[in-house]
C-alpha cells in the first residue's frame, strides 16, 4: 500500500477515509472470525501498517536512492513537508530559509521533493517561458472544488488562456477608466483619517485604514461597487478581513503539505476558508445579477464575458472562485505593501518622508488637484519608495514543478518532478544584488547614482510579482494604486508616529505569510497641511 500512494499519490481525505473503512472491515473480519479483543486487535495491525510505512519512507527519502539525496538540507526538513508546515506558520519562514541556505550553500532540501534555489540567474529557469514550470500540487484549490481561477491554473496553456481573459481589465485602456474611482476612494481615505483620528484623541491606526481602504478599492475594481462594501465608513463587523488573512494563512502553511490541506477543508480549522469562498461567491452573484444594469468596465464585465478554453462562458462557479482571488489578492498585497511604506517613511532617520514630499510638491503645484497618471509614473523617488519597500516585504515562496527532462541551474542537475522555488528574500537582501545596507530601507539606491560609485542595485532580482508566464496580470494596476494613495496623502497630509512609538517592536511584531500580519497597531497622528480643504465625497 505504502509503494502504491508513493508511486501514484491519493488525496488526504481519500486517503483517510480509506484507513477508516479498511479498519471497520478488518474489526468486523476479526470479530466474525472470533478473534478475542477484536478491537485492541485491530488497532496493534493497524498501528503496525502506519508505523511500518512511516519508516519505510524516511528510509526512502534519506538513502541515496532518492534523486535528491546529493542536496543538502536538514534532518527533518528532508523527511517530511510538516517541517515546512510549521516554519510558515511562524510568519519568519523566509529568514529561516536564508539561514539554511547560509548554513548549507545556494541548494537546499526544504522537503522531500523540494529544493530552494538562492541564485539570481535561476529567476528565468524557473519561471520564464523557456521551461514554462507548471505550479506545485500547493497551489490546489483548497477542497478540490470543481471550478477553477487564473490563481489556481496549474498547466501553463490553461494559466495562459484565462490570463487573457483578465488581462483587458488592467490594460493601459481600461486603467484609465479606473481613475474616477481610485480617486473617490482615496479621498474617502483622507476624510477616513481625520474621522478616526477625532475618534480616538488624536492618533489612529494607519495600519487599520490602508486594509479597510484596498478592501473598498477592489470592491470598485472588482464588482463595480454593486456590493456596497464600505469598510472605511463603517469598519469591519462581519470579519472580511481578518476572515481573508486566515484564509491565506491557512492556504499558504497548510498548503505546503496538500495532504494535510485536504483533511483541514472537512475541520472545523479550515472554516475560515469556506467562509471566505462563500462570501466572494454571494458578491459574484449578486454582481451577476446587476450585469444589465452595470455601465462600468469592472474586472467582472470582461470575466462574464470571456470564454473557457472550450468556447463556452465562464460558469458561475469559476466567476465565484475568480471573486475570491481578485478581492483577496488585489487588496491585501496592496494594503500591506503602503502600511510597511508609510512606516518605514516615518521612522527613517534619513528624512525620506520630507524628500518625498518635495518631489511631489514640485510635480503637483495644486496639491489637492486631480493627479496625472502618467506624471506619477514619471517620479523617480516615489517609485524608489515602493521598490523598496517590496524588496523588504515581499518574501514570496513560488514553488514550481521541474519539466521532463530535468533542468540545469549553475551546473547542477534537477531531476524531473522536483519541486523548485527561488529563495526570493535571499535574493532581496544578497550584498551581491543590492549594497550597501542590503537590510536596511535606502530608496535611493534605486536612483541612477544609487548609494555611492560602490552600490549595486539588481532591478532583475526584485521578484515581487513574480516573472515569466505566471508574473501578476494586474502589476501595473498595482502599482498605479499605490503611486496615487501614497502621493495623495503627503500631498494632503504631514504624518508623525505616534509618541515614544517603539519601531523595533512594531517591526518584529510583523508576520508575512503571503498576507502580512501586523501583532502591533501602526499609531499616527496627521496633520492637514496649510491651504488644504478636502473635497467632500
Amino acid at each position: 500500500m505504502w509503494a502504491l500512494f508513493h508511486v501514484h499519490p491519493a488525496r488526504g481525505d481519500y486517503a483517510a477515509c480509506f484507513y477508516a473503512v479498511s479498519g471497520f472491515v478488518l474489526y468486523y473480519i476479526t470479530k466474525s472470525a472470533g478473534i478475542p479483543d477484536a478491537s485492541q486487535f485491530t488497532i496493534s495491525l493497524l498501528a503496525i501498517h502506519v508505523l511500518s510505512a512511516l519508516i519505510s519512507t524516511v528510509i526512502y527519502r534519506l538513502s541515496p536512492w532518492h534523486p535528491l539525496a546529493n542536496f543538502p538540507g536538514p534532518f527533518l526538513w528532508r523527511t517530511s513537508s510538516l517541517r515546512m508546515v510549521f516554519v510558515s506558520f511562524t510568519g519568519k519562514r523566509q529568514l529561516v530559509i536564508d539561514l539554511l541556505h547560509q548554513r548549507y550553500g545556494s541548494f537546499v532540501r526544504i522537503g522531500p521533493n523540494h529544493l530552494s534555489v538562492n541564485f539570481n540567474s535561476a529567476n528565468n529557469i524557473i519561471y520564464g517561458p523557456r521551461n514554462n514550470m507548471e505550479k506545485a500540487d500547493s497551489y490546489i484549490t483548497p477542497g478540490h472544488l470543481d471550478a477553477t481561477t487564473l490563481f489556481f491554473k496549474h498547466k501553463p496553456q490553461d494559466h495562459l488562456k484565462r490570463k487573457h481573459i483578465w488581462s483587458p481589465a488592467f490594460s493601459s485602456t481600461s486603467l484609465t477608466h479606473l481613475t474616477a474611482p481610485l480617486e473617490r476612494r482615496t479621498w474617502e481615505l483622507c476624510h477616513c483619517i481625520e474621522r478616526r483620528q477625532k475618534e480616538d484623541n488624536g492618533l489612529f491606526d494607519f495600519a487599520a485604514a490602508f486594509n479597510h481602504y484596498a478592501y473598498d478599492v477592489m470592491g470598485e475594481i472588482v464588482f463595480g461597487g454593486c456590493n456596497g462594501l464600505e469598510l472605511m465608513k463603517y469598519g469591519d463587523a462581519e470579519g472580511l478581513l481578518s476572515g481573508g488573512r486566515m484564509a491565506t494563512v491557512i492556504f499558504e502553511c497548510v498548503g505546503q503539505a496538500p495532504w494535510l490541506m485536504d483533511l483541514f477543508w472537512h475541520l472545523p480549522a479550515g472554516n475560515s476558508m469556506v467562509r471566505l469562498r462563500k462570501d466572494a461567491a454571494k458578491m459574484m452573484r449578486k454582481r451577476v445579477q446587476a450585469e444589465a444594469e452595470t455601465t462600468v468596465r469592472d474586472l467582472s464585465s470582461h470575466l462574464i464575458e470571456g470564454e473557457t478554453l472550450s468556447g463556452d462562458r465562464i460558469p458561475l462557479k469559476d466567476l465565484e472562485l475568480d471573486a475570491l482571488v481578485a478581492i483577496q489578492a488585489g487588496s491585501d498585497t496592496i494594503s500591506s505593501t503602503m502600511i510597511l511604506a508609510f512606516f518605514y517613511l516615518l521612522s527613517s532617520p534619513h528624512r525620506y518622508y520630507s524628500k518625498l514630499q518635495q518631489e511631489l510638491d514640485k510635480a503637483f503645484a495644486d496639491r489637492m488637484g486631480p493627479l496625472d497618471w502618467d506624471v506619477l509614473a514619471e517620479l523617480p523617488f516615489l517609485d524608489a519608495v515602493i521598490n523598496e519597500t517590496l524588496r523588504l516585504s515581499t518574501p514570496w515562496y513560488l514553488p514550481r514543478v521541474v519539466p521532463s527532462g530535468g533542468v540545469v541551474i549553475e551546473g547542477k542537475h534537477i531531476p524531473e518532478g522536483t519541486v523548485v522555488a527561488l529563495a526570493a528574500h535571499s535574493q532581496h537582501v544578497s550584498p551581491e544584488n543590492f549594497y550597501p545596507e542590503p537590510l536596511s530601507f535606502r530608496p535611493d539606491r534605486w536612483l541612477p547614482d544609487g548609494l555611492g560609485p560602490t552600490s549595486r542595485t539588481e532591478k532583475s532580482a526584485l521578484t515581487s510579482f513574480s516573472t515569466g508566464p505566471h508574473v501578476c496580470v494586474a502589476k501595473a494596476f498595482a502599482y498605479q494604486e499605490m503611486r496615487y494613495a501614497i502621493a495623495r496623502l503627503v500631498l494632503t497630509f504631514d504624518f508623525d508616529l505616534a509618541p515614544n512609538f517603539d519601531c523595533g517592536k512594531f517591526e518584529a511584531g510583523v508576520s508575512i505569510i503571503r498576507t502580512a500580519l501586523f501583532k502591533e497597531p501602526l499609531l499616527v497622528s496627521a496633520r492637514r497641511r496649510s491651504d488644504t480643504e478636502l473635497p467632500v465625497y
